[in-house]
């Protein structure tokens, strides 16, 4: 699932280089139609996976004989609204309708993931806590800067936007891989 969540992270900084998005209007220009349905099937697909694989962990991982603990969960938690997020996005994609208020949830869900990433570093939930911490916050970042990105017509906040997104799909496919290693 992490890989999943990577790779969202490299799909919403590409999308945003490669669609054209209107601030004022809060669409995408009709130039941008290949790419914009194409961003949301792949965001459709990835959000599905992390919305169901996450309401898999958060019913079944308490109840089961796997091994985790409280940091399974919190990433249960984050994955189904990471993945809600994604799929909400897409919907709005392919309807070429405003990304404005879609922000407005994705700050509150940073907000949730940045609280999670102090009760992981805090209480030491995995064998690294500052690394999945800082994935956890690479994640509250891009949720936060969606909103300045969908709202001002300026193309540096956008550009934060992008970068900032480049930097969490980096951080999850760095834990992604130090999960696959350690499982192998």
């Amino acid at each position: 699932m992490a890989w999943t969540v990577g790779a969202s992270g490299l799909i919403l900084g590409l999308g945003s280089l490669s669609v054209s998005y209107d601030a004022s209007s809060g669409t995408i220009n009709e130039k941008s139609r290949s790419s914009r349905m194409g961003i949301g099937a792949t965001l459709s697909g990835l959000g599905s996976y992390l919305f169901i694989s996450g309401l898999m962990i958060n019913a079944l991982w308490p109840f089961s004989s796997f091994q985790g603990g409280a940091y399974d969960v919190l990433f249960g938690g984050i994955s189904c609204l990471g993945g809600l997020l994604l799929i909400v996005a897409s919907i709005s994609l392919f309807l070429n309708s405003s990304l404005k208020i879609i922000s407005y949830f994705a700050a509150i869900v940073g907000l949730y993931a940045a609280i999670d990433a102090v009760a992981i570093n805090s209480n030491g939930l995995t064998s690294s806590p500052l690394l999945a911490a800082l994935g956890y916050l690479s994640f509250s970042a891009v949720a936060f800067l969606s909103v300045p990105a969908t709202h001002v017509k300026n193309k540096w906040a956008r550009l934060i936007f992008v970068l900032f997104a480049f930097i969490f799909a980096v951080a999850w496919i760095y834990q992604a891989a130090d999960f696959t290693w350690a499982h192998l």
